[in-house]
């Protein structure tokens, strides 16, 4: 794909699904506020997948098919070993941006459970990742949960990723530091899963939320944000300081942010070299009452010499690798991760700050406040800079908001047991809530859809006959 030289910036990256809609957000948010037409898209497909083609392959001579890459895991050693032994060798920086929790979640029906949380300690996961554990009324789980009473002999069905994926590499990595005789499949993001009756491939995490919901007796991982959005049951992990509890207790004391500190401490990131092998990196079972056992480093990999890139490009990728770090609008917090610590994202900043742009590079600037003449620059992304369309989406979201207040409230008072007859006698008020918020969700996706559209066929025009060459087909 050939960046169009100074008629439309582009940028695109590719890798884990777990930031896709907070780089979404961030991206939209640079193409309404700048003045020149840009595209900015991410591909969430993945950690591994987004290694694959941050490395290339030799269809592509070895040049990346993306402008960064993005992974809740560092780059393999595998990989990176590749990138410093192409000629010349292809430095890259690692750029820690937030900090997020994989939890196990499970569909054992809560009465079978006795109401209590259903604990399985790392090396009964272990066991049940690998096929060995194969029913839920296995004597290691009913040790573990006494007050458990399923069906006999039901199958635990298990759900996997089925491409390399962070969340993956979260729960082999943890389980090979914990339990590393129940847990003979590695560390890595990719796992060789047994075949067996019982286990399932999914697809990305939607697969593997759908999978759960879905399937009775089922388990499997996901980012912990993910699993609670679905109001998913949990599995309760202890971690290193005996302390049991599951990935939101553990988040709302801290214990994610407490992970990422202990890992500063213990000098568990290369500090000195901001372009070495980071593969080794991981914050599993740190010690610290609040901590979260299975907590995952989200980083941006992005090559350390950019100076043969396109240098609208390169100008976008560090106005982008600046919103991302610096953490604009609080869109880390706003998407459930968890900011890294002080000392961690100046870790980030200083590896930012190696790599190399190109020369004239003319890099964008953030107006936050008024600033005349400067502000209305090419390469000026404006605060001030609005569209009418943001507005109303910000009417209409509030305005959802309320009417979902309302329709809970009333939910809250109408007993179960009436509710077909509330419904009635209140003159079907409950059902008119829901239409009206079918209507104006269906009013903000045609909205959205025809101005992106329109901003599509806008951007297109005088852009010409770009010929269709890799990514990076121009870096050395």
């Amino acid at each position: 794909l050939t960046h169009s030289g100074g008629i439309l910036t582009q940028l695109h990256g590719s890798g884990t699904t777990n930031p896709k809609n907070w780089f979404a957000k961030a991206m939209r948010f640079m193409e309404d506020r700048a003045r020149m037409p840009m595209v900015l898209t991410y591909r969430a497909v993945g950690s591994g997948t987004g290694q694959q083609e941050f490395v290339g392959n030799a269809a592509s001579s070895g040049k990346s098919y993306n402008d960064f890459g993005a992974g809740d895991i560092p780059m393999s050693k595998a990989y990176y070993d590749s990138l410093m032994a192409a000629t010349p060798p292809q430095a890259m920086v690692h750029l820690p941006f937030a900090l997020g929790a994989i939890g196990i979640f499970h569909n054992v029906p809560s009465g079978d459970l006795g109401g209590a949380a259903l604990q399985l300690d790392a090396c009964t996961l272990a066991k049940i990742f690998s096929g060995v554990i194969t029913k839920w009324d296995d004597p290691a789980v009913k040790t573990q949960n006494p007050n458990i009473k399923v069906p006999a002999d039901e199958l635990i069905k298990v759900g996997h990723r089925n491409l390399g994926s962070s969340s993956t590499g979260g729960l082999a990595g943890y389980l090979d530091k914990k339990c590393k005789a129940s847990w003979d499949k590695g560390s890595g993001g990719t796992v060789v899963w047994p075949t067996s009756v019982g286990f399932t491939a999914v697809e990305g995490s939607p697969g593997m939320q759908t999978h759960i919901k879905d399937t009775m007796y089922s388990i499997g991982y996901l980012d912990a944000g993910h699993g609670h959005d679905f109001s998913l049951p949990e599995v309760a992990l202890t971690n290193l300081n005996g302390k049991t509890r599951n990935s939101k207790e553990s988040i709302a004391l801290g214990g994610v942010a407490e992970a990422g500190n202990k890992g500063i401490a213990a000098s568990v990131f290369p500090s000195d070299d901001p372009s070495g092998d980071w593969s080794a990196v991981n914050i599993y079972d740190m010690a610290g009452d609040s901590t979260w056992p299975i907590v995952l480093v989200s980083y941006m990999y992005v090559k350390k010499d950019q100076t043969a890139t396109d240098p609208q490009t390169a100008a976008a990728l560090k106005a982008f690798i600046r919103t991302i770090l610096q953490n604009y609008d609080n869109l880390c917090q706003e998407n459930d991760f968890t900011p890294p610590s002080t000392a961690l994202k100046n870790l980030a900043l200083l590896a930012a700050d190696t790599i190399k742009y190109p020369s004239g590079m003319v890099s964008f600037e953030f107006e936050t406040d008024t600033a005349a003449y400067t502000g209305m620059g090419a390469n000026t992304i404006s605060l001030k800079r609005w569209s009418f369309d943001d507005y109303e989406r910000s009417i209409l979201k509030a305005q959802i908001v309320d009417l979902t207040a309302r329709v809970d409230m009333t939910a809250m008072n109408a007993p179960m047991a009436a509710a077909p007859a509330a419904v009635e006698s209140s003159g079907g008020d409950e059902g008119l809530i829901v239409a009206i918020i079918a209507i104006i969700v269906s009013v903000v996706s045609i909205g959205v859809s025809t101005f992106a559209l329109l901003k599509a066929r806008g951007s297109t025009k005088g852009e010409g006959n770009a010929s269709a060459t890799m990514i990076g087909a121009g870096q050395a």
